[in-house]
């Protein structure tokens, strides 16, 4: 089998980046986190990340079916000898969102949806005895005194001594219960138990066994923001109150932990002292990178046949500043001509003597009216610490003008470490981008035609960037989707992104790299700061934006507090900087002008940074969406 042959498995492979996607073949491909002993733990965990942050495959991990995968099978330890077996369970929206109304009041609801997780999870640990019977081939054996607990818990026939029997009778307890919900709700209420009083009674009768003494059952909730309000604060209410014989790990995307009260409104859920938080974008601020190279290089591997492996880095061809200018800048020099002559005799020897890159970074420099040319020429020639101190803040920053209102690529976005940026630490990103980038090698047959098998494969800037404007596009049209504010988080992108893509074009005299924001503090109206606050959780919660802790935040108050950038998927499209640099000041009633008339609220905004926008400026990509933008 050729390299070739071996890429386009390890593509199809990638191609897999969504968790439910890999079905039973999620613990082939899992790679462990270096966080997951964390959550190994007998108290609470509260595991925080965005869409596509490798929550779910975790948290599938922790259950016993994973825990029995990722021992092969269970061969290498004894179920027996885990100390603690995990079951999984997903919020689903359209069961939770049964349990509210006016036809009751909230006080009722909490008793009805109560019940209900009664009922889910004694179903998940009856799953699981049914499992451990199968496997271990040990019949779970309760005595009288026990079934007596258990079957009083739920008003049952004292004639059950079975566990597959109970397990079918809790079942059509659950379908009973629903019925109820949908045609006599008042009937429900006949049906209704104590928040986790028949959990208890279950999970302490199980452990006594002798085989399972010692151990403890995690309760482990996904996509736990579906909750409604209420609805967490009854989960709250379990944790707070917690027992031996069982604890929870939750996943809840960033923002989505809505609610930090129980029941009792005057008790409220802290971390460290009640549960502890994994804030996967702490974690992954230092070591994503080796995190992500682990997974990605395994997929990539995973039917090689060749004989030797496929190494990311190496695939993924990069470039330094300097190439990429001179990628850019091509055989396109009459604008350093027509600006050579412009100099002076004296000057004109200092400025042949630089390279083309150097060449267009000078005559870059040169539209600050500020700057004398003699004096900066002079600089260059001894490559003095203020000619490095330009490199270093400005030349990154001009790539993005070399190309300003012409067709075609205006900016490479290429090499591994800057697909990892890209991501924002984000796992599903990621091998969207490197599946995405292949798909786009592969379909070359120029390309392709030409690779030669003893030597190694490589993608070049220009595929890798297409590549990744694909994915831009592709998270844009999909965000609509995501929440009923979609159609307001693509109209913000929009606009954010075109704000910041002619700030990155017209940056010569002005702060490079300038995209971030913040929101001004001034005293809204309580209609538009709710707006503004319900945008930017939105954003935040459905990865539009990134947040990070603004100088101005002394502790966690409001959203409006942080700093915000546009989420660096989208940088390869909008042609903007990936890397979190300077930042502006947007006044509330500015970014929501953004949203409710984008035509006339990106121009204000560049009116007042010293800009004008030029439809002949517009990248070609963002003239897809040229009637948005009028």
């Amino acid at each position: 089998m050729s390299k070739l042959d071996d890429l386009k498995k390890a593509q199809e492979l990638l191609g897999l980046y969504k968790a439910e996607w890999l079905n039973k073949d999620i613990f082939e491909y899992f790679s462990e986190p270096g966080y997951f002993d964390s959550l190994k733990t007998s108290r609470p965990c509260v595991l925080i990340g965005g869409r596509g942050t490798g929550k779910t495959t975790v948290l599938k991990g922790l259950s016993y079916e994973g825990q029995f995968a990722l021992t092969e099978k269970g061969k290498d330890k004894s179920i027996d000898e885990w100390s603690f077996y995990g079951m999984y369970y997903r919020v689903n929206t359209n069961r939770v969102t049964a349990f509210k109304g006016s036809e009751l009041s909230e006080e009722l609801w909490v008793k009805y949806f109560s019940h209900y997780i009664n009922l889910i999870f004694c179903l998940e640990l009856l799953k699981f005895c049914e499992w451990y019977e199968q496997i271990t081939s040990t019949k779970i054996t309760l005595n009288t005194k026990q079934w007596r607990k258990i079957l009083t818990s739920w008003r049952l026939s004292q004639e059950i001594n079975d566990i597959s029997q109970l397990h079918e009778e809790v079942e059509i307890l659950l379908i009973e219960f629903e019925n109820a919900l949908n045609s006599d709700i008042e009937e429900g209420r006949k049906l209704l138990t104590l928040l986790g009083v028949p959990i208890d009674i279950l999970a302490k009768e199980i452990l006594s066994l002798q085989n399972l003494k010692g151990k403890q059952f995690y309760f482990i909730i996904d996509e736990f923001e579906n909750f409604e309000d209420y609805q967490q604060k009854v989960l709250n209410t379990m944790i707070k109150h917690g027992n031996d014989y069982y604890t929870f790990k939750i996943g809840v995307r960033e923002l989505g932990y809505r609610q930090k009260e129980t029941l009792n409104a005057n008790e409220h859920l802290r971390s460290p002292a009640d549960y502890e938080k994994i804030d996967l974008n702490e974690i992954f601020s230092d070591n994503f990178k080796g995190f992500a190279t682990n997974v990605i290089n395994s997929r990539l591997n995973q039917h090689y046949k060749s004989d030797s492996t496929f190494q990311i880095s190496n695939i993924l061809k990069s470039l330094s500043s300097s190439e990429e200018a001179e990628l850019l800048i091509g055989k396109d020099t009459k604008s350093l001509i027509e600006f050579e002559q412009l100099l002076s005799n004296e000057d004109k020897k200092i400025y042949n003597s630089a390279s083309i890159p150097h060449k267009y970074f000078i005559k870059y420099l040169s539209q600050n009216d500020k700057l004398n040319i003699s004096k900066l020429l002079l600089s260059f020639e001894n490559n003095d610490a203020a000619w490095k101190n330009k490199l270093n803040n400005y030349f990154y920053a001009s790539l993005f003008a070399i190309k300003q209102g012409k067709p075609g690529i205006r900016k490479y976005y290429c090499g591994w470490d800057t697909y990892v940026a890209m991501s924002g630490n984000n796992i599903r990103y990621l091998l969207e981008l490197v599946n995405t980038t292949l798909q786009e090698f592969l379909s070359d047959t120029a390309e392709v035609s030409s690779c030669d098998e003893r030597t190694d494969i490589q993608i070049s800037p220009s595929q890798q960037t297409n590549a990744a404007i694909k994915v831009g596009i592709k998270n844009l049209s999909e965000i609509e989707g995501l929440t009923v504010e979609g159609a307001k988080l693509k109209k913000l992108l929009l606009s954010l992104g075109r704000v910041f893509q002619v700030f990155a074009s017209q940056s010569s005299g002005h702060a490079p790299e300038l995209n971030q924001f913040e929101i001004s503090k001034e005293r809204d109206d309580p209609a538009l700061f709710e707006k503004v606050d319900k945008l930017l959780t939105q954003s935040v919660m459905h990865l539009a934006l990134t947040r990070s802790i603004g100088s101005k935040l002394q502790a966690e108050t409001s959203i409006r507090d942080y700093d915000f950038m546009i989420h660096p998927i989208y940088s390869a499209f909008f042609v903007i900087s990936y890397r979190k640099k300077r930042k502006m000041s947007l006044s509330s009633s500015s970014f929501i002008q953004l949203v409710e008339s984008p035509t006339e609220g990106i121009k204000k905004i560049l009116n007042q940074n010293n800009r004008t926008e030029d439809e002949s400026s517009m990248p070609d990509q963002l003239q897809l969406f040229g009637e948005f933008y009028g």
